[in-house]
């Protein structure tokens, strides 16, 4: 079992049950429950819990953004001595185009991933980010973002 930073225990079952959502959300609680040796509504009973306490914060879907038109992605180094944290936040929050961002340590104060329909959308961003701060881009060839990070974890946890 792992403790977390509100002291509440994690047992083996509960790890498990996020294991199997993070592969699939939709997956049902009678399929987890034959995975994990637990009936459907005790599997219920403690997605119910976990939500509650925070430990699962939301279900997304997976979109593929080529399919919906949306074919440039980029990262977007943002760095800004204008602005202090709250204000980079509040603007890059306002920006529709930017899917994610990261606010990170070394040369940069921000990562923001930016998803446009085209180049010339993704450089009036830039633009408009460049009035406060400086910018460095890296367009997104290819990704893969379904890597079972939780697996691994899980994996590594049984073993400390």
């Amino acid at each position: 079992m792992l403790k977390t930073l509100n002291n509440k225990v994690l047992d083996d079952l509960n790890w498990n049950i996020l294991k199997e959502l993070s592969e699939n959300a939709r997956i049902s609680s009678a399929e987890i429950g034959r995975r994990v040796g637990l009936s459907a509504p005790a599997v219920a009973d403690r997605i119910q819990k976990l939500e509650k306490q925070g430990y699962i914060k939301g279900y997304n879907a997976n979109i593929d953004f080529d399919k919906i038109g949306l074919t440039i992605q980029a990262f977007v180094n943002f760095k800004s001595t204008k602005l202090n944290h709250k204000e980079k936040v509040k603007m890059v929050e306002g920006f529709p185009e930017v899917a994610e961002w990261h606010s990170v340590t070394g040369n940069t104060s921000m990562v923001l991933k930016v998803i446009t329909h085209n180049s010339r959308q993704l450089e009036e961003v830039i633009e408009r980010l460049m009035e406060f701060g400086e910018t460095s881009t890296s367009l997104i060839l290819s990704a893969r973002t379904d890597l079972k990070f939780f697996k691994n974890v899980l994996k590594n946890k049984k073993r400390a």
